[in-house]
């Protein structure tokens, strides 16, 4: 590009000197003209034989040079217009580059995102959220805390490119992600902000980091529980203009029509990784697409995953340009890692929950042997299946069922498969969790007629059952809750000891003065 240019400015120059006489032509000095072009040597470069014997040749332009050429003239003419203004329609990002310090924006006043456009400029995507021209022409980054440079720098890409954020725990994703919020909450006196995430206490973290950190006022933000009725949460919609909420809730708000989707800037997802499938990130993501809402979106998260097409996916899911990764062995972040030392402890579950575990494992076996006697999984042993890797053979048998397989016995089969990843799951449970979470877990899905039915007739079941029943109520931690509540007690005993043996020399360091 950089030959054509030089090429095409020599021309130009060349145009203005008085044309010496024809000689051989020179293919790099092709001027671009209309249908054929004339192509004359200086004569004091090129061909070193006499004008007189040469003759003016004609060859026609490439293709490729007139592409050049008009791009060129298109750059030149878009560096004398003035920038245009940027807005939610178009994103700051394409108007305005970051600069050093605060962003610094170039603003014409006749221009940007106004309120009042018509219904057929809504319908096509266009902003109509206002823009405060005057607030616009800096970003703010602030300084009431320790300037981490990694976190500054992250924070610039963000507010002008849909970001995908990948920052160990610890680390300050939530800071990064109330920076953001606050500038677009400047940036947009009417815009609303959004930020979703799957439990309450990152909703609580975000909201402290957004109140005491950054200083958006606590009278426009709501934390938007689900209890909240529809007409509630319709009306807040519509008063508020921060807004903490978990995915279901934004999904099902956009779908009913109370959330204001016109207005949203600036949508933050944390724990960004679950966003695959039809997760609720992913329909709110794609609902706001469809609707052609313009906006800004930050996505965070301490475990992007470990398959590149599962990163890809979620890259794609939530429509991001960039990604940001740093991991504790960067030299950006290493000094603010909290050193450790990770011990492994090993907890036996205890004799009540292997029993009740085998009263599931022959359950489990029971499905086991009909789906082995129809071929459709492998001979492994009973206790070695999951429930990722039975989902994905139910799956593999949908698509492409055996032909020698009667519809009743694939109704059996989808049956079968559907009660062993329940029963998997269960006794994956009573290894990681304790006999108490696994009994709530099936009391909770035989209460909403889960497929847990199938094995409400069945005898081992009912004995497994009231196990779990009397366990759970004698109150009783799990061997894991008993495990660690010994291991904090001794931790701040040998802490409180070390305190007092402070205190202790300490005075006797006054005694002696």
């Amino acid at each position: 590009l950089d030959r054509f240019v030089d090429s095409f400015t020599r021309r130009q120059a060349a145009k203005d000197r008085p044309l010496p006489a024809p000689s051989v032509p020179v293919e790099a000095a092709v001027p671009p003209g209309g249908g054929g072009s004339h192509f004359v040597d200086r004569g004091d470069e090129g061909c070193s034989r006499k004008a007189s014997e040469e003759k003016v040749v004609e060859r026609p332009r490439t293709a490729a040079l007139d592409r050049f050429v008009d791009a060129f003239t298109k750059r030149q003419a878009a560096k004398e217009r003035p920038p245009p203004a940027p807005s939610v329609s178009v994103p700051v990002a394409a108007a305005v580059p970051p600069g050093g310090g605060g962003a610094h924006f170039a603003v014409r006043r006749d221009e940007g995102c106004l309120r009042g456009g018509s219904e057929e400029e809504a319908a096509e995507g266009s902003c109509t959220v206002a823009l405060d021209h005057e607030a616009v022409q800096t970003w703010i980054y602030p300084t009431n805390v320790e300037v981490r440079e990694y976190q500054r720098y992250i924070v610039q890409k963000a507010l002008f490119t849909n970001t995908l954020v990948a920052l160990p725990t610890g680390l300050g994703k939530t800071f990064i992600a109330a920076v953001v919020m606050y500038n677009y909450f400047r940036w947009f006196p009417e815009g609303k902000i959004v930020f979703t995430a799957p439990s309450r206490p990152l909703v609580t973290q975000q909201i402290e980091a957004c109140h005491n950190t950054v200083g958006i006022p606590q009278k426009w933000a709501i934390d938007m529980k689900g209890n909240l009725s529809p007409s509630m949460r319709s009306s807040l919609w519509k008063s508020k203009r921060v807004f903490f909420v978990t995915p279901q809730i934004l999904e099902n708000d956009i779908q009913s029509g109370i959330c204001m989707v016109k207005q949203l800037v600036c949508l933050v997802i944390d724990e960004a990784h679950r966003a695959s499938g039809n997760h609720a990130y992913c329909v709110a993501v794609r609902q706001l697409v469809a609707a052609g809402v313009p906006l800004r979106i930050l996505a965070l998260t301490a475990t992007p995953g470990s398959k590149q097409p599962n990163i890809q996916a979620v890259i794609n899911n939530l429509c991001i340009s960039e990604l940001i990764h740093r991991d504790e062995s960067d030299l950006e972040v290493k000094r603010y890692v909290n050193t450790r030392t990770v011990e492994l402890l090993k907890v036996p579950v205890g004799s009540d929950t292997t029993q009740v575990n085998a009263m599931i494992l022959d359950l489990i076996n029971t499905h086991v042997v009909q789906l082995r006697a129809a071929g459709v999984i492998d001979n492994r042993d009973a206790a070695n299946w999951s429930p990722h890797q039975l989902l994905i053979l139910r799956t593999k048998f949908s698509q492409a069922p055996p032909p020698n397989i009667p519809l009743e016995k694939k109704k059996e089969i989808h049956k079968s498969f559907a009660a062993l990843v329940s029963l998997c799951h269960v006794s994956k449970m009573l290894w990681s969790h304790g006999i108490k979470p696994a009994h709530e877990s099936i009391k909770a899905k035989l209460k909403e007629g889960h497929s847990w039915n199938f094995a409400s007739k069945n005898q081992t079941f009912r004995d497994a059952m009231n196990m779990m029943q009397k366990i759970s109520s004698e109150g009783l931690p799990s061997p894991k809750v008993q495990k660690l509540a010994e291991v904090l007690v001794d931790h701040f005993r040998k802490q409180l000891l070390i305190f007092v043996m402070g205190c202790i020399f300490c005075l006797v360091g006054f005694d002696d003065q």
